[in-house]
């Protein structure tokens, strides 16, 4: 009852809208009931747990060099249930940024695909599961090229992806920009 004697009916109506509220929820599965995401399973101790398949561990770009046959070490895991029987790891390279300065004027002539190197790697390394393997991605890289003005050293900064794949399916991709000198 208000001052004036008159009833309101603004108190039910608020109870009424509220319980239909938690009564949605608890139908559509707002408040509890939730089972967990299945996108990004935990350990008990809050840790992701990677896929029930192959993954990149590791890549080790540090050992790459111009001019002399140099590796990339790249760490793969079989978490699946079947030994991986095959790998292949495929590198591509985009010249971004030359250490001479002549020779990246000249860069900066050339097309997308004239900067682009791509190097395709396979291996029959037998993973199996619950092991891990290192593949020693051998390349042998030049230190120089021949152009237009002879032969120029082709040290610089490299836009470098590098995907792995196991069984033919891919399993990882790692960018990263690489530092290459003699």
């Amino acid at each position: 009852m208000t001052a004036d004697g008159k009833t309101t009916r603004r108190g039910t109506a608020e109870s009424v809208i509220i319980i239909v509220l938690i009564a949605a929820c608890f139908t559509l599965g707002c408040l509890g009931g939730d089972k967990p995401s299945e996108e990004a399973p935990k350990t008990s101790s809050g840790t992701w747990v990677p896929p029930e398949r192959a993954y990149v561990k590791s890549i080790d770009t540090s050992r790459l060099l111009l001019g002399a046959p140099s590796d990339a070490a790249i760490t793969i895991f079989n978490n699946g249930n079947e030994t991986v029987m095959k790998e292949r790891i495929v590198m591509t390279a985009v010249a971004v940024k030359m250490d001479d300065w002549k020779v990246n004027m000249a860069l900066k002539t050339k097309s997308e695909e004239e900067k682009t190197e791509t190097y395709e790697l396979e291996f029959s390394e037998q993973i199996k599961s619950k092991e891990s393997c290192e593949l020693a991605a051998q390349f042998n890289l030049p230190a120089k090229i021949e152009t237009d003005i002879g032969k120029v050293l082709i040290s610089g900064i490299y836009h470098a992806t590098i995907k792995v794949y196991a069984d033919d399916t891919l399993i990882g991709t790692k960018e990263m920009d690489l530092h290459l000198k003699e």
